[in-house]
């Protein structure tokens, strides 16, 4: 038994406990509120530091969208717009087709099974871009990068579960089974009834085993999402955004309805009150003497902040910073105005090699420059010049219109106001009193119209040389050109923007690579949700570390597949080169004695890369390809199949490589003894 003087000092102690504990959380709360004070003063110098940016954003647009100089030109032509949107055309006209090859670490004994897995994973990744919506991202990433000199991608792997309502029946089905059962046992301690303890265990396991399935998979995939170059801010510590992938940390800018950042984040719901309300900018025109000039900052932003004392906040946003630290490896969430973090800074559940889930597009890079250069930068002067030139002949025409003039005196002041008075075509009843009409009607001279004056053909021609642009996709055609003629301007435009073509390649590799690492990893796909994809067939397994992947395949796309089809010329190349590539491969394979399945399959390649080269996605060319039948065991009675094994060429009895032989431990290359 406890004494009074026991009793005081255990509750002496829980006092102590509970102050100490007191004092932990608020030293916790002080620590916590100084790094996000530090965070938020980190994302506000480097966007003063990147503001000159910015401003260029915004004045790049307004000649994409014919605003800029509004109040000087009366003529703006939207030639930066126009050629926004040829190349885009271009540069991304459907999503690219991924390529996965057999890394050189794959032993001999594994390979036609890492084949297999090479195969499976160009669909997954391949379905994993179409379910994500890559098209959708990836063109307004390609007309900011060529609008505003830099595009962003963010591509991030989610995963939602929801409540199955059939299992949630059946548990509480069991849940009242085990209540009858509880009762059982309560009258068994009164000797009324027999031992239920086995039918308990029992019920108890099926329990289990439904609240594990009670959570069903609603979305497993890749989500992709295009991100405004003023919405991202690269550490300044970061000397070029070309090597962003080795930035310190990045930083994506979003706003969120106050209500639902409540909602998305609700352990700061109580401090969110504090933030600083945004509202959305209503779309006007722009001011064309601000963009004529100096453009500010802000002007590239699509929220501002509210004005001092504003009551309304119904239509308030929240500006959450999701920072994404490279060196500590943590995702950070804040809110500008909050003092907490709006969740605990935590790990992402799938590791990749970049980490960063950010991909940016730029078309120009000059050396030493933090930013790329924009095409529109490059081509501001032509632009306003030639909106100059189509404003001074417009003010020539308005200036050249023809005038005839009359001697009022020698007519009636009634017949004077009724030849002042006249419009266009108009027949006019004169008293000319017996005068000769040139001496009382004469035309005035006016200053003639030189169009050489107002010729813009050398302005277009640089503006193309600049953008890459042939005469034929931007204007008419003056003089008519052959066939010859196009094909040739065709391949001009094509080595001109072939440097963005090329880096566009780049980007969408290494957006492949990390699909793949995401989709191969724990927490990626399972062997079920592959095979929906790529067939029964598919062979798939997940790597616990994302730089195992590089020892089994490589993960690239096919260079130039996200543009437009090949042109007539190539076609034609093409038809010339079909013939004798049909001839070579069945003359090779019969000098080297391969079989007539392998003969078949290049075949079946050459008329499949036939159909893509024509351009038309609407037919499929395994439609018209017959397939092998299946192999038949001779003297079997019904034809029976013959098993998948002895047809593969594998011995009589002996099962087919299993999948667990793919450990990319089991892929490492023998080392060499030195000589």
């Amino acid at each position: 038994m406890t004494g009074p003087g026991d009793q005081l000092a255990q509750a002496i102690e829980a006092d102590e406990m509970e102050q100490a504990e007191a004092e932990r959380r608020a030293a916790a709360t002080l620590e916590e509120e100084g790094a996000v004070k530090a965070w938020l003063k980190r994302i506000e110098e480097a966007r003063e530091f990147d503001k000159g940016a910015r401003e260029g954003y915004a004045k790049d647009r307004t000649y994409c969208q014919e605003q800029a100089n509004a109040d000087v030109y009366d003529v703006r032509v939207p030639i930066a717009g126009t050629y926004v949107g040829i190349l885009t055309t271009f540069l991304y006209a459907r999503d690219p087709e991924v390529s996965v090859e057999l890394a050189e670490a794959v032993s001999p004994r594994i390979k036609q099974e890492a084949k297999a897995f090479a195969t499976t994973l160009e669909i997954v990744v391949g379905r994993l871009w179409k379910k994500g919506k890559l098209k959708a991202a990836a063109d307004p990433l390609v007309r900011s990068g060529l609008s505003v000199a830099i595009g962003w991608l963010k591509a991030a792997w989610h995963r939602e579960t929801g409540s199955n309502p059939a299992l949630q029946q059946e548990i509480a089905g069991l849940r009242s089974s085990l209540d009858a059962i509880s009762q059982l046992q309560s009258a068994l301690a009164e000797g009324m009834v027999g031992d239920d303890s086995a039918q308990r265990a029992e019920l108890e396991q099926r329990l289990l085993q439904a609240e594990d399935e009670a959570e069903r998979i609603i979305f497993n995939a890749l989500c992709i999402d295009f991100v405004r170059a003023e919405d991202i801010q690269v550490a300044t510590e970061c000397a070029c955004l070309q090597q962003y992938v080795d930035s310190p940390w990045i930083a994506q800018r979003l706003f969120m309805p106050m209500d639902k950042a409540k909602a998305t984040y609700p352990d700061a719901a109580d401090v969110l009150g504090s933030a600083t309300a945004y509202f959305r900018i209503p779309g006007k025109a722009a001011d064309g003497a601000g963009f004529g000039g100096a453009a500010r900052g802000e002007q590239a932003d699509a929220f501002s902040k509210g004005p001092a004392g504003a009551t309304d906040t119904s239509k308030a946003c929240v500006c959450v910073w999701e920072v994404w630290n490279k060196e500590t490896g943590h995702v950070i969430t804040l809110a500008e105005g909050c003092p907490r973090y709006l969740r605990q800074p935590f790990k992402p559940e799938q590791r990749t090699t970049r980490f960063y889930p950010f991909f940016s597009w730029a078309v120009i890079w000059n050396d030493g420059a933090r930013h790329p250069q924009s095409l529109v930068d490059r081509s501001r002067s032509l632009l306003d010049e030639y909106n100059r030139t189509r404003t001074n002949y417009k003010t020539h025409r308005r200036r050249a219109i023809p005038k005839t003039g009359f001697d009022r005196g020698a007519l009636e002041p009634t017949d004077a106001e009724l030849l002042e008075g006249a419009v266009s075509n108009e027949m006019v009843g004169l008293n000319l009193n017996g005068q000769r009409p040139d001496q009382v009607v004469f035309p005035i001279s006016y200053n003639q119209i030189d169009p050489a004056l107002y010729d813009t053909q050398q302005i277009r021609a640089e503006l193309e040389m600049i953008w890459g642009v042939q005469e034929a996709l931007s204007s008419s055609i003056q003089t008519a050109k052959t066939a010859t003629e196009a094909d040739i301007q065709q391949q001009g435009t094509e080595s001109r923007i072939g440097y963005a073509r090329d880096s566009l390649d780049e980007m969408l590799s290494e957006l492949a690579v990390y699909t793949a690492e995401l989709a191969v990893s724990p927490n990626g796909l399972t062997q079920d949700e592959a095979a929906n994809w790529a067939g029964a067939d598919a062979l798939w397994f997940n790597v616990p570390e994302p730089e195992m992947l590089d020892m089994v395949v490589q993960v690239n796309i096919r260079a130039g597949s996200s543009g437009k089809p090949a042109t007539a010329l190539r076609q034609q190349q093409w038809s010339i080169l079909l013939p004798q590539l049909q001839q070579s491969a069945i003359q090779i394979g019969q000098m080297r004695g391969s079989s007539p399945a392998d003969i078949a399959n290049c075949l079946e390649q050459l008329a499949v890369e036939t159909v893509k080269r024509a351009g038309d996605t609407s037919i499929d060319p395994y439609s018209f390809i017959p397939q092998a039948p299946a192999p038949v065991a001779p003297g079997l009675p019904g034809g029976a199949a013959v098993d998948p094994a002895l047809a593969a060429g594998a011995p009589a009895g002996e099962p087919p490589i299993d999948p667990a032989m793919l450990d990319p431990a089991a892929m490492t290359p023998p080392a060499i003894t030195p000589v």
